[in-house]
């Protein structure tokens, strides 16, 4: 699988096929289970410039070095325009993880497992890792965009997408390009565990809107979403 990340641009881990969720399970899954939960105290993200409410979101940086994760010192969240031209080049300033799943024994095990997967000697380089967890609300009114801006890259080296819950909802398919904008795969993360892995260098990426299956019933999309970025 290591291979496709490097050849392809992307790696995918669906269903059965999903040996980090097997780990979770079976390793922490106490710790799983609680990482999971966290997605219930997101915060409103105010900065969707569409005039949208159907974003929650919590942004914070770590450190990967020598098998070692660390909570960076809070700072906003910035992209350059040239990759993200809907909310790209201003500071945009979100709640914090909280204190409580920083160290929790799955995501460490999520992080180590993704960097495992860039290459031969990765785990042995220093990462900046930017983790953002996402939950997408979809209603009768509004639907819900997991990327607003479009099909786009992060300027990172890696990214994983990485879905905790799907309740409720239609759509939500994940879409991969070549750099010439030519179609590689279409997916849909639809069990908890499922994930993408994107080497940004080759691949674009981007996910259509969800919508709600019964209007009457609350609707979202939880991921969890890791830029690596290497340092060494």
């Amino acid at each position: 699988m290591k291979q496709l990340l490097q050849q392809a641009g992307y790696q995918l881990a669906i269903g059965d096929n999903n040996p980090l969720q097997h780990q979770l399970v079976q390793f922490c899954a106490n710790a799983y289970q609680r990482f999971a939960k966290s997605w219930n105290q997101l915060c409103v993200d105010p900065f969707l410039r569409d005039g949208g409410s159907y974003r929650l979101r919590r942004y914070s940086v770590f450190h990967w070095r020598k098998g070692r994760l660390t909570l960076l010192p809070y700072e906003p969240h910035y992209q350059s325009s040239h990759y993200n031209k809907v909310h790209g080049g201003f500071n945009r300033h979100f709640r914090p993880w909280l204190p409580t799943i920083v160290n929790n024994a799955a995501f460490q095990r999520i992080v180590q497992w993704s960097i495992g997967q860039f290459g031969a000697q990765a785990l042995q380089h220093t990462w900046r890792i930017q983790a953002h967890q996402f939950r997408i609300l979809a209603r009768a009114h509004e639907a819900g965009k997991p990327t607003p801006e479009g099909v786009h890259k992060d300027g990172a080296d890696y990214i994983l997408v990485m879905l905790l819950d799907r309740q409720n909802i239609v759509g939500g398919e994940s879409q991969l390009f070549d750099n010439a904008m030519q179609p590689l795969e279409q997916a849909t993360l639809s069990q908890t565990g499922d994930l993408v892995l994107i080497n940004d260098a080759k691949v674009y990426h981007g996910v259509t809107e969800i919508q709600p299956q019964k209007t009457a019933s609350p609707a979202w999309r939880d991921v969890l979403v890791l830029t690596f970025h290497k340092k060494d």
